[in-house]
């Protein structure tokens, strides 16, 4: 096993501790489905809709280089489209497309607020629409001309889109994790910031 296949395997048995995986052979149309990109920075969401497809929203164009080139011969998607909410097979999504990872992980709805607080991440203690509603949600979103807006990595991206087909909620706990992480990050500069001053004034005191 090479190195890289080594960490991938590690991280993997990390995150199914905090993550549900799921196998592609139990996915159910109206799943709500993600992978952790490589990087392992960023989590790409998408709606499941049956038959190998899954609509899911992403950066048009240049910025989804994983992306092929040539249409993929399974479900005809190219990164030459200008679609930024598009319908693509497992494989374009999860192995080819924008920040491609390793395992499929399912996204959880209906858990009680205490496992939210737990988990923090990917998952919701809001129910979930119907199967039916959630695909006919996703579907007519791809269809419309104005699809889900611009995509913005903070306030508009995939996991956004992904529930908001599922629960008519657009959140993103990944975002929300981040924001968290960065307040708590500014909080203990300011803490340290205050005690070198107090410091510096007790030493100038003497």
């Amino acid at each position: 096993m090479s190195d890289n296949k080594f960490i991938d395997a590690v991280l993997d048995t990390m995150r199914s501790l905090n993550f549900k995986a799921i196998d592609v052979k139990e996915l159910k149309r109206g799943d709500h489905i993600f992978y952790v990109s490589k990087p392992g920075f960023y989590s790409h969401h998408g709606i499941y809709v049956g038959n190998d497809r899954v609509i899911h929203f992403m950066p048009a164009k240049k910025t989804n280089a994983g992306a092929p080139l040539r249409a993929c011969k399974n479900c005809g998607y190219k990164r030459k489209d200008h679609l930024e909410v598009v319908r693509t097979c497992l494989d374009c999504f999860h192995t080819k497309g924008f920040l491609s990872g390793s395992r499929l992980y399912l996204y959880r709805y209906g858990l009680p607020r205490s496992e939210c607080e737990i988990h923090r991440i990917n998952c919701t203690h809001m129910q979930s629409y119907s199967a039916d509603q959630v695909v006919a949600r996703a579907e007519e979103i791809f269809e419309s001309e104005k699809q889900f807006g611009k995509y913005n990595f903070i306030l508009n991206n995939c996991e956004y889109f992904a529930t908001y087909c599922k629960c008519g909620d657009a959140i993103s706990t990944q975002v929300e994790q981040g924001v968290d992480y960065v307040l708590r990050l500014i909080q203990r500069t300011v803490h340290q910031y205050q005690q070198l001053k107090n410091r510096d004034f007790c030493s100038s005191s003497r």
